[in-house]
C-alpha cells in the first residue's frame, strides 16, 4: 500500500475510534483485546506518524500475545527486521508464517527479494501470483507495483502498472499508478494523460497537482508548473511539498527574492532538511549577501552528515561561495571533496570548469587555462564543448581578448553552422567590450539569423526594445553617428 493510503486511513473516523479504544483501555490500566490487523495498524501509526517506537513494539507485542498466528502482526515484525537491516532474521520470520500464500506475506517476500538485489525474481514471483488472484486482482497489482515504485524500480513497477491498465482501465488508481510509474520514466507526457484524468475526477486533490508540477518542471514549462502549486497551495496552504516545488520553479525562474522567502518558510518547516539550506543559499549568494550564504551552505553540509543525495552539490556551491569572499584555496578544497563522489573520469571535466571558474574569479587567468586545458586533454570527445565552456568561464569574469582568442579557434575547428553563429554573437560582444567596432559589426552580421536568441541574451541591454536583427545598424550609428546606407 502506498504510504499516503496509511496516512489518509490513519486520519479517517474508524481508526480513530480505533486508536481511542485502545488507549482508553490503557489510561484505566486495562489490557484491551482487539483485533491482529487493529493493533498491527496501531502498530504502524505509532511508527509512521508519531516516530514512538516503544509504543508501536507495545502494540504489535500484544497483538502477538493476543494472536500469535495472525499474518498481520508478524509480517509488521519482519518488516521491522528487514528495515534494520537483519535480512536474516525478516527471512526466518517470513518463512515461520503458515499462510505462505498470504498476500502481505508475498509483498514482504518479494521486498526480502529487492533488498537482496533479486529484483527479477522478486517481479517474475509476483506477476505469477498475481494470475492466480481471483479476489481483487486489481488492488493486488496496484500494491505489487507501489513494492517497486517504492524502490524506484520503475521499469519493473510499469510491468503491474500495464496489467492494471489491461483489466481496470478506468479505475483512479489505475491512472495513479501509471502517473508515479511515468514520473519515475521520466516520461513526462504519458504521466500528465493520467493525472489530467485523475484531475477531473478530484480537482481538490494536492498530490494530483503536485505531479502536475513536477512534470512540467521536467519538461521545463516553468509557467504551467508554477500554475499547478498554485492549485495546489490553494487548497492546502501548508503543504511541503507544493511549497518545495514552487520555490524550485521561482529558483529556476531566477526569481531569487521571491523564492528566498519560500526556502525560510520551509526552514521553519523542517530545519533539519539540508536541501532547503543548500536552495536558501543559492538565493543568498544570488543578492550578494555572501556571509548569509555561506552561514546557509555550511548549514546544509553539517545537516548532510556527508550522505545527502545533493552531497556533490553541496561541496560546489560551499566552492561558489567560497570563490566569491576570494578564498580560493579553501573553495578549491570543496571541489576536492565534491570530486570524491564521481566515478573516476565522469564529469570530471565540469569540476576542473568550475576549479576554472575559481581561478577566473579570483584574477587567475592563467591557472584558470590550465584547468581548462587539463579538462580538455582528459575528455578526447568533447574537445569544442570544453573548450567553448572554458571560454564562456572566461567571458564571465571580463577576460574578453582571451575569450576572443579562444572563440576564433573555435571558428576555425567547428563546421556547425549553428555553434558558429553562436561564436560569433559572443565575438561580437567580446569586439565591442574591446573597441574594436569594425569586428563587432562583422559578428554581428555573421551571428544573424541563427543567433538571435543568443544575441538577444548579450545585447539586449546595450539595445533595449531593439529586434537582434537591428543590432549592427544600432551599433553602426552609435559609432559613426549616422545609420548605414
Amino acid at each position: 500500500m502506498r504510504l499516503d493510503d496509511d496516512l489518509k486511513y490513519f486520519e479517517s473516523p474508524e481508526f480513530k475510534d480505533i486508536l481511542m479504544t485502545y488507549e482508553g483501555a490503557l489510561e484505566i490500566g486495562a489490557r484491551p483485546y482487539m483485533e491482529a490487523d487493529e493493533l498491527t495498524d496501531i502498530a504502524e501509526y505509532y511508527t509512521m506518524v508519531c516516530h514512538d517506537d516503544k509504543r508501536s513494539e507495545e502494540a504489535i507485542s500484544l497483538a502477538l500475545q493476543l494472536h500469535p498466528d495472525a499474518v498481520d502482526p508478524q509480517v509488521f515484525k519482519a518488516r521491522q527486521f528487514m528495515q534494520a537491516g537483519e535480512i536474516g532474521s525478516a527471512e526466518d520470520l517470513c518463512n515461520a508464517i503458515e499462510d505462505q500464500q498470504h498476500r502481505e506475506v508475498l509483498f514482504l517476500r518479494a521486498e526480502l527479494m529487492i533488498r537482496e538485489e533479486r529484483v527479477e525474481d522478486a517481479a517474475t514471483m509476483l506477476l505469477q501470483e498475481s494470475a492466480n488472484v481471483t479476489e481483487d486482482r486489481d488492488y493486488f497489482l496496484y500494491d505489487s507495483a507501489y513494492i517497486f515504485i517504492d524502490y524506484h524500480l520503475y521499469d519493473h513497477a510499469l510491468a503491474f502498472a500495464n496489467a492494471l491498465e489491461q483489466m481496470a482501465p478506468d479505475w483512479y488508481k489505475t491512472w495513479q499508478a501509471m502517473a508515479d510509474v511515468q514520473l519515475g520514466l521520466n516520461n513526462n507526457h504519458l504521466a500528465l494523460k493520467c493525472i489530467e484524468r485523475m484531475l477531473d475526477v478530484d480537482p481538490f486533490s494536492t498530490e494530483s497537482w503536485n505531479w502536475r508540477a513536477e512534470a512540467y518542471c521536467e519538461l521545463g514549462n516553468y509557467a504551467e508548473a508554477l500554475n499547478s502549486t498554485e492549485y495546489s497551495l490553494a487548497i492546502d496552504a501548508q503543504n511541503e511539498r507544493a511549497t518545495q516545488l514552487k520555490a524550485w520553479v521561482l529558483l529556476q525562474q531566477e526569481h531569487y527574492t521571491e523564492a528566498l522567502k519560500l526556502y525560510e518558510q520551509l526552514i521553519e518547516w523542517a530545519p533539519d532538511n539540508e536541501q532547503h539550506w543548500l536552495y536558501a543559499s543559492y538565493c543568498l549568494l544570488d543578492a550578494d549577501r555572501l556571509d548569509e550564504a555561506l552561514t546557509a551552505i555550511e548549514k546544509a553540509e553539517a545537516l548532510s552528515e556527508g550522505m545527502s543525495p545533493e552531497q556533490a552539490v553541496i561541496y560546489e556551491q560551499h566552492a561558489q561561495i567560497l570563490s566569491r569572499k576570494g578564498n580560493v584555496e579553501g573553495s578549491l578544497e570543496q571541489l576536492d571533496k565534491a570530486q570524491t563522489f564521481f566515478e573516476p573520469d565522469n564529469d570530471v571535466m565540469d569540476l576542473d570548469l568550475l576549479r576554472a571558474r575559481v581561478e577566473a574569479e579570483n584574477e587567475r587567468p592563467d591557472l584558470a587555462l590550465d584547468y581548462i586545458h587539463q579538462a580538455y586533454n582528459r575528455h578526447e570527445d568533447k574537445h569544442l564543448l570544453i573548450y567553448f565552456q572554458g571560454a564562456l568561464t572566461l567571458f564571465d569574469c571580463g577576460y574578453y581578448e582571451i575569450t576572443r582568442d579562444m572563440l576564433v579557434e573555435l571558428l576555425q575547428h567547428d563546421d556547425d553552422s549553428r555553434q558558429q553563429a553562436d561564436y560569433c554573437a559572443y565575438l561580437a560582444y567580446c569586439s565591442m567590450m574591446l573597441e574594436q567596432p569594425e569586428q563587432t559589426l562583422d559578428y554581428l552580421q555573421r551571428a544573424m539569423p541563427l543567433a538571435e536568441d543568443r544575441l538577444r541574451e548579450l545585447f539586449s541591454e546595450e539595445f533595449p526594445n531593439v529586434q537582434p536583427a537591428e543590432y549592427r545598424d544600432y551599433y553602426y550609428y552609435r559609432i559613426y553617428g549616422h545609420w548605414p546606407q
